[in-house]
């Protein structure tokens, strides 16, 4: 068992392989819907990631409401957009997608020059991959698995990546939402559909 020290200062108890989602739905269907990720430990996760196995952990469901919503939002925004622009521009290679206050960006490199006004087909795309409201689904690989990956992708700027500031790390995390895989540590929201805008 895990005891999870909610943001109100009680306590729940909560089984082994609990993910946050499920404590989301334990609390309330209206929490469970308005869900986007949660705290544990002060660390933000997907709520599809299962819970530590036993101890006692904070713990917080983040919705729209909070400031650290706002953070994974954004960052599955800019998945959503480098998607988005992988269909429209073949052989896009992807490099790195912090989010922030500013909002967010992926830098990418693309054969075909991207110009402001091919925005507006940009951003129809990106609506297209919103509406279908496709699932975030993490998965891990050992390193070595994860280098050849990026390479079967034809991603060499995530190979570079995995050959110098990734190596010293034993596997890494990647997302797949839709056709697109992307080495990425996360978290993201549930599905695209949650983005709204």
């Amino acid at each position: 068992m895990v005891t999870l020290r909610l943001p109100d200062g009680s306590a729940k108890e909560a089984p082994a392989g609990i993910t946050s989602k499920q404590i989301a739905e334990g609390i309330g269907k209206r929490l469970a819907q308005a869900a986007i990720a949660a705290k544990v430990d002060g660390e933000i996760v997907d709520l599809e990631r299962e819970l530590p196995k036993d101890g006692e952990h904070t713990f917080q469901i983040l919705t729209e409401k909070d400031a650290d919503a706002l953070d994974v939002l954004r960052h599955s925004c800019a998945h959503v957009m480098a998607r988005a622009v992988m269909r429209l521009y073949p052989g896009t290679q992807l490099a790195f997608a912090p989010g922030g206050d500013f909002g967010f960006y992926y830098d990418i490199d693309s054969p075909t020059p991207i110009r402001e006004e091919d925005f507006p087909k940009i951003e129809a795309e990106m609506k297209k991959i919103v509406d279908k409201a496709e699932p975030f689904e993490r998965f891990e690989k050992v390193t070595p698995e994860a280098r050849g990956l990026c390479a079967d992708l034809k991603q060499t700027l995530k190979v570079e990546h995995t050959d110098d500031d990734l190596k010293q790390y034993p596997s890494l995390s990647f997302y797949r939402q839709g056709e697109l895989i992307d080495l990425c540590r996360g978290p993201h929201i549930p599905h695209a559909g949650k983005i709204g805008a």
